[in-house]
């Protein structure tokens, strides 16, 4: 066979090559022998552009080097096209947004916890003799002024003697975030004893009196039931006048009544406190000290024998059931305006009550 020339040759070669490539990719096929054609090289598309997809040459992934390729699509342009747009190349990344690292602040201290039932309370008592209007002069502005005393010693509940009605209105007026018990709800000789608390601390659960005599004369005793609205503590106050001067027998008589209402009142199991103008020294105390059990809050008790607690002794007592009670503090107050308002000490004491929770 002759030799042909060199450029023939390499023509063969390149289209011998080429229709190679094109039966391994399935453009061609070659069902056995077939004549070749020499064909420009640059003029089949074995393979299309758009079947090859790369990486960012930035992304390691998968075992594979950066930059390197991802599989070509198996599918026509038209199925690759749909692909990418129901589901996320596979070369795709998940962004995470940015974030910082913040040092905490300083862990919030637990708050001790509030009162509950059951738990001790504190308040302040007192008794005061206002020094009713009928017995001197400016009794309304001497009202105002007790009324000041009153808030400014922190006194929480305080039982008042002698009371009058222009009186009654000014402490009303001017007592302000207290309630005055009984008002003129008792008619008017129940006006001259009325016991005031502070709301804020208090409510009212129950009233009620008894009669004694009294300057010969019928008068109600008023007594309340209070509640203690941190803890629902309940106690009773009662707040007395007896007979003044010699008058002795109405005075014993009545003492004997308000020892029966202390005792009916203390069978419910809470705590009882008796203050007013007993108009005795020390008879009073040790008479009602030695049948119900209550001790003074200048620190008087009775024990086979009565003692009557740190002086100075006035006529004027704070009582309250023993136990359940615990006196501190106890002051004879005559400071101003006390001293000029009237002409009773100020008697006031802290105390410390255990209480029992009502049934039900």
């Amino acid at each position: 066979m002759p030799r042909r020339p060199a450029a023939t040759r390499a023509c063969l070669l390149a289209a011998t090559l080429i229709t190679g490539a094109a039966v391994g990719v399935g453009v061609l096929k070659a069902p056995g022998p077939v004549d070749l054609m020499v064909v420009e090289a640059a003029s089949q598309s074995v393979v299309s552009s758009a079947d090859v997809r790369a990486r960012p040459a930035s992304v390691s992934r998968g075992g594979e080097r950066a930059g390197g390729l991802a599989p070509a699509a198996q599918t026509s342009g038209r199925a690759t096209g749909k692909a990418r747009q129901d589901r996320p190349e596979a070369g795709s990344l998940v962004r995470i947004p940015p974030f910082k690292v913040v040092r905490t602040t300083k862990p919030i201290e637990k708050l001790p916890p509030g009162p509950v039932p059951g738990d001790p309370f504190s308040f302040r008592i007192g008794t005061l003799n206002i020094l009713g209007s009928q017995h001197r002069g400016g009794g309304t502005s001497r009202a105002s002024a007790l009324a000041g005393a009153i808030q400014g010693r922190g006194v929480d509940i305080v039982g008042l003697q002698e009371v009058q009605d222009d009186q009654l209105a000014v402490l009303q007026n001017q007592l302000s975030g207290y309630t005055i018990w009984p008002g003129q709800g008792l008619g008017n000789q129940g006006v001259r004893l009325q016991i005031a608390w502070r709301d804020s601390l208090f409510s009212l659960v129950d009233t009620g009196s008894i009669t004694t005599t009294f300057d010969h004369q019928q008068r109600p005793i008023p007594w309340v039931l209070l509640e203690d609205r941190a803890t629902q503590g309940q106690f009773y106050v009662i707040d007395v006048h007896n007979s003044p001067r010699d008058q002795e027998g109405d005075r014993d008589a009545a003492t004997g009544e308000e020892i029966a209402l202390i005792n009916e009142l203390r069978s419910t199991g809470k705590p009882v406190f008796i203050v007013g103008d007993m108009n005795e020294h020390t008879e009073f105390f040790c008479r009602v000290a030695a049948s119900t059990g209550m001790v003074g809050s200048n620190g008087a008790y009775y024990s086979g024998g009565c003692n009557t607690g740190a002086g100075p002794i006035k006529i004027d007592w704070i009582l309250g059931s023993g136990g359940e009670v615990d006196f501190s503090g106890h002051v004879v107050d005559y400071g101003d305006p006390i001293r000029y308002a009237t002409d009773h000490a100020f008697v006031h004491a802290d105390v410390q009550v255990t209480p029992l929770i009502p049934q039900g």
